[in-house]
This record gives structure tokens, sequence and C-alpha cells, in this order.
């Protein structure tokens, strides 16, 4: 077969429409039934109006091909709501290893705000209090009517403040409790997060 775009009379960097455009325009001149019966070059238009459609549908097939291979190669992210909703079985079961894993896995043109959520829980669960309150705050400020967020972020303060232990974005000031206190103030407030998810870390509490 010919090359389909020397058929169509464009240059293969032709934009989309440029392709239809001159697609158009040679079925107009080339179609068939501008010919009569009897006119001894109906039989050519219909060959050369075959090679059109060949050369136009081959250009379509190709243009397709190469955006899926694009998305393929990791140029765009599809995971969506399945891969976050993976990552929040993964918290819940206190495998926050893996889950960090696949959020650090997330273009960051994708790193919403709950890629920003569910990295706080993360920390949370690592014992970076400060780290896990700053990602919070940034899941707030980018969806601020986001009630599950809202929710997380006003238990996380009052179970942190029950505690003697002020969190906020930026440097943690020292509490005059002890670390057995603060302790017992990064586990609720974990707790408190995982609830937000529907696991629940320590069941007495």
């Amino acid at each position: 077969m010919k090359d389909p775009y020397v058929v169509l009379g464009v240059p293969p960097n032709a934009t989309d429409d440029e392709v239809k455009s001159a697609y158009r325009e040679l079925a107009r001149k080339y179609h068939p039934d501008n010919y009569s019966d009897d006119n001894p070059l109906k039989e050519l238009a219909e060959d050369k109006m075959q090679e059109i459609n060949a050369a136009y549908d081959e250009i379509q097939k190709m243009r397709a091909n190469k955006g899926k291979n694009n998305s393929s190669s990791g140029n765009s992210y599809t995971g969506g709501s399945s891969t976050y909703a993976e990552i929040r079985r993964k918290i819940n079961n206190r495998r926050f290893a893996e889950a960090e894993r696949e959020l650090f896995a997330i273009p960051d043109s994708a790193r919403g705000a709950e890629w920003h959520y569910l990295l706080s829980i993360v920390l949370m669960g690592r014992n970076c209090i400060n780290d896990a309150m700053r990602e919070l705050e940034i899941a707030c400020s980018m969806d601020p009517s986001n009630l599950e967020y809202q929710r997380a972020k006003e238990m996380f303060n009052n179970a942190a403040s029950g505690y003697g232990s002020t969190y906020y974005y930026g440097a943690r000031p020292r509490s005059s409790h002890s670390d057995a206190c603060d302790c017992c103030a990064n586990l609720i407030c974990m707790d408190c997060l995982c609830e937000c998810l529907g696991g629940d870390l320590i069941r007495c509490i």
C-alpha cells in the first residue's frame, strides 16, 4: 500500500483536522456518484475512492495505536480511584510500607488532595507526626470542602490537645509532658485517622 499521507496529500505531522479536510476534499472529487455509468472514468474513480478510504483509515489506526502506546509507557496516569482504594486497604491492614510505595509510584502530576491525605496517614503510622500533619494540611487546603479530610484534622487536633500537644503546619513545639504521654497522643491521633478510613488501630479506644 502507498504511504497514506502521500495518498491524501498531507505531511505526517498534519493535524487531525487537516487530515480530515484533505480526505473530504478528495472524496468530493473522486466519489463514483459524480460519474455516470457510461463514463469510462467511473471505474477509475471507484478505485481511487477505495485508495483514499484505505489511506484515511490507516492514518486513523496509526494515530490511535500511537496514543495507546504513549499511555502504556507511563506518560499518563490512569490508576485513579481504584489505586487509592487499594492503598486505603493496605493502610487499614497496617501495611504502611506497601501503601507508601504505591503512593510514590503515582506521578507528581496526579498527586491531588487524596494523595496527600493518604500520605498523612501513612506518615502517622510511621510515627512521623509533624510530617503527617503537614500533609493533612495540604489535603485540606487543596480540597477544603472534603468533610473526611476536615474531620480527620479536627479529630487529630482534639486528640493531640487532650494530651497536651499541639500539632500544626511547621515545627512542633516542645511539650512539657513525658515521652510516654507523647507516645499516647501519637497513638490516639493515629487511631483517629485510621477510623476515618474505616479501620480501627486501637480497638479499645
